[in-house]
């Protein structure tokens, strides 16, 4: 079950990324942030409301460390970021580049804070970074190809 979620889960942020890049391409880039969040609010009060029954109390968010309401900071900043790239580069290069950034950050968090050295996810990482690198070489070679009138 969880991993059909993940799966669905990955689906849902390329959507995302590619509805929020196409908001900001019509509205401007500081609109579709303000857009995103706005609808993420209203999503979570419905959210909200409707399983309220099973939502903690608010009272122990005192004691909550104050580095993790940085989160919302975080997601504006990834929006912007994903609003700024998704009109510059292709949706397999969106999903990819920020995929290998995950795998190494998650390694690095992984290892100062668990102190667990995974030499296959670094590996996995650079081979995905390769991997992207060798594919926009051909594609530009085809792009440059069929801009000529040779035939690829």
């Amino acid at each position: 079950m969880y991993i059909l979620l993940s799966f669905l889960t990955g689906i849902s942020i390329v959507v995302n990324v590619m509805i929020n890049g196409k908001l900001a391409h019509e509205e401007g880039m500081i609109n579709g942030v303000i857009v995103n969040y706005f609808m993420g609010m209203v999503t979570s009060i419905i959210v909200c409301f409707i399983m309220k029954d099973s939502i903690q109390s608010l009272s122990s968010i005192k004691y909550v460390p104050i580095h993790y309401f940085l989160g919302g900071f975080v997601g504006v900043l990834i929006i912007y970021l994903f609003n700024t790239i998704v009109p510059q580069i292709p949706a397999l290069y969106i999903v990819i580049l920020p995929f290998v950034g995950q795998i190494i950050t998650s390694s690095i968090i992984d290892y100062i804070y668990l102190d667990i050295f995974s030499k296959g996810k670094i590996i996995g990482g650079i081979l995905f970074l390769i991997g992207l690198v060798y594919n926009a070489k051909v594609d530009k070679k085809y792009e440059k190809e069929s801009v000529l009138g040779v035939k690829a």
